[in-house]
């Protein structure tokens, strides 16, 4: 729920977005055009849509028969635990040698190949039970619906910024004038909406939901059994060096990131467990 509000101001960016395209429509295929962008978010729970994504999106492929053999049973005892229905998520691929998995959409678990080649049974269980968690805290879902519904404002943004490009590469000074311009629209907004100025902390308020989420899956993980197991596994990457580029991140970069360090997550889960 969390994620949803905080996505709500890229939703109603998007939603003025799409209204002011329909004004360049006929009477009522303007109304329709956004009726149907507004509910084209129930494609995000649309299994053939979530195969889509799965491959052009998020990169991934099915498994092979040999990955499935390695993966379903160890899926079925943490879903088995758990007391959820295994069957109703799809396990998938990464292929990369990185050590990680991920939840994506509402029902797709993905596994990379290093993970899978490198992780004993029992701590690459821990690594799903955590990705299980992001699943039935409806992390994964509400991170893709709130994704789906920027994407207009996003594109926007996207096109002032190649703008100032393209206008910078003829001359300095109409990048220049542009951004003055943009300058005063965004005044203007603020001095006649003043709450819009909330605005500016969406993206630092999307990355902390990002990071408290990473902690609640831990902490399901740790519920049916598997917080040992998973410190284990972030105590390994630790050593490892994994958060190594973390300390020559500058604050900006910290308050972007959308999970929060190994050894915060270690504690965490280790004050949970004891």
């Amino acid at each position: 729920m969390t994620t949803l509000l905080l996505n709500l101001p890229l939703f109603l960016g998007s939603l003025l977005v799409m209204f002011l395209i329909s004004l360049s429509m006929p009477s009522g295929v303007d109304v329709a055009f956004v009726v149907a962008w507004l509910a084209s978010g129930a494609l995000v729970f649309n299994r053939p849509t979530e195969r889509g994504l799965a491959k052009l999106y998020f990169k991934m492929r099915e498994p092979l028969g040999s990955e499935l053999a390695v993966l379903q049973p160890i899926w079925y005892e943490v879903t088995q635990r758990a007391g959820v229905d295994g069957s109703k998520y799809d396990l998938w691929m990464e292929d990369t040698d990185e050590l990680n998995a991920s939840a994506a959409a509402g029902h797709i678990v993905g596994v990379t190949r290093g993970a899978m080649r490198s992780l004993p049974p029992q701590q690459l269980a821990a690594v799903l039970a955590h990705e299980l968690g992001h699943h039935v805290g409806g992390h994964a879902w509400a991170g893709l619906l709130g994704h789906w519904y920027a994407v207009p404002a996003r594109l926007v943004m996207s096109a002032l910024r190649l703008v100032i490009r393209v206008l910078a590469a003829i001359s300095e000074i109409l990048a220049g004038l542009f951004v003055i311009f943009l300058g005063i629209l965004a005044i203007a907004l603020l001095f006649t909406f003043p709450a819009a100025l909330a605005l500016y902390a969406v993206p630092f308020l999307l990355a902390w939901s990002g990071r408290q989420g990473e902690l609640r899956a831990d902490r399901f993980a740790g519920l049916i059994g598997y917080g040992p197991l998973l410190v284990s596994v972030f105590t390994a990457w630790h050593a490892a060096g994994a958060d190594d580029d973390r300390r020559k991140q500058r604050t900006m970069a910290r308050l972007m990131s959308t999970h929060p360090p190994l050894h915060k997550r270690i504690r965490a889960i280790e004050t949970f467990v004891a």
